[in-house]
């Protein structure tokens, strides 16, 4: 259900499970907190004031930790270019079924046959052909405008770097096209200081299960007999809840547009990044994409508790 809510589907899980919990709702337009500051630098969650929000609702429900499932997608879910490995694990019917299951998405059946090809390239050549598959937009990177300069060049300097780092990384590695979707997928991953006064974790990236993750067989991430696409791409995850669960499982993602959209409206006005000469004024009003309009908000904030804080900044 994109845009709509996801209390029907959890209630009716906790119902058909005899789960023995208390469900709280909140909504993302009405139940929203200030994060607590940090010096790291700007929160990048997607819903920082209603991740607050959770955090002090717990807190007041005397929770010692706010638990999430960071990472479970990341880490269990398939990755593409995988229809060798799904081959060699699961067989080729298997690797049938997953290559119909992934042909409308990202590189489909053409990046699929070129990975189970790539493989006889040399490392680096193969790194580069990867890239330029997997990630074409980031090819040849640039700073959006919004940035003035001479961030803008600055950051576009530091994304193009990044990107050969990423690539060498691959190659010296010696990763297949599968093996490194599976990596970019998990890794590097932002370090985001809890919302509040209460502790967070996610027992997916506890070190030993993130271990396990690892080791884990590519293939292994599929299984083509459960009921829809979105479950045989996350076979792994579904593995780890109780064969009755299975049944009532949602059979499609939730990506809650509508919550995202609404919170990067806060990022349409950014003055004192403007006034800081962060931001390019005129750029940023014609700004419309909704993941940098996220940070944009992300910075305004981070800049607005600075100033409560009276914090100093050097160099």
């Amino acid at each position: 259900m994109p845009g709509g809510s996801a209390a029907a589907v959890v209630r009716r899980l906790l119902a058909d499970l005899e789960l023995p919990a208390e469900l709280v709702v909140l909504d993302s337009a009405r139940d929203r907190s200030e994060p607590v500051w940090s010096s790291v630098g700007p929160r990048l969650d997607a819903l920082p004031e209603v991740n607050a929000a959770a955090a002090e609702r717990a807190i007041a429900l005397g929770c010692g930790v706010l638990l999430s499932g960071d990472g479970a997608d990341e880490l269990l879910g398939v990755p593409r270019f995988a229809t060798a490995a799904v081959a060699a694990r699961r067989g080729v019917r298997a690797a049938v079924r997953y290559m119909a299951d992934v042909a409308s998405s990202g590189p489909g059946l053409p990046g699929e046959l070129a990975g189970a090809m790539a493989g006889l390239l040399p490392h680096g050549l193969r790194a580069r052909a990867y890239w330029a598959a997997n990630w074409p937009a980031w090819c040849d990177p640039v700073a959006p405008p919004v940035l003035a300069e001479p961030y803008r060049s600055a950051a576009t300097a530091w994304a193009r770097q990044w990107v050969d780092t990423q690539v060498a990384a691959h190659a010296a590695a010696g990763r297949s096209w599968a093996r490194a979707d599976s990596w970019d997928a998990a890794f590097p991953r932002e370090a985001i200081p809890p919302a509040s006064a209460v502790a967070e974790a996610s027992p997916f990236l506890h070190e030993t299960f993130l271990a396990a993750a690892l080791a884990l067989p590519l293939g292994d991430r599929y299984h083509p007999g459960l009921p829809s696409t979105y479950l045989r791409c996350k076979a792994q995850v579904v593995r780890l809840l109780p064969a009755a669960a299975l049944p009532v499982l949602p059979r499609h993602k939730q990506y809650f547009k509508t919550a995202l959209a609404q919170a990067s409206t806060s990022g349409c006005r950014a003055p004192r990044c403007v006034e800081a000469g962060l931001l390019d004024g005129q750029a940023l009003a014609v700004e419309s994409d909704t993941a940098v309009l996220l940070v944009v908000a992300a910075l305004e904030r981070w800049l607005a508790g600075a100033d409560e804080k009276a914090a100093v900044f050097n160099g």
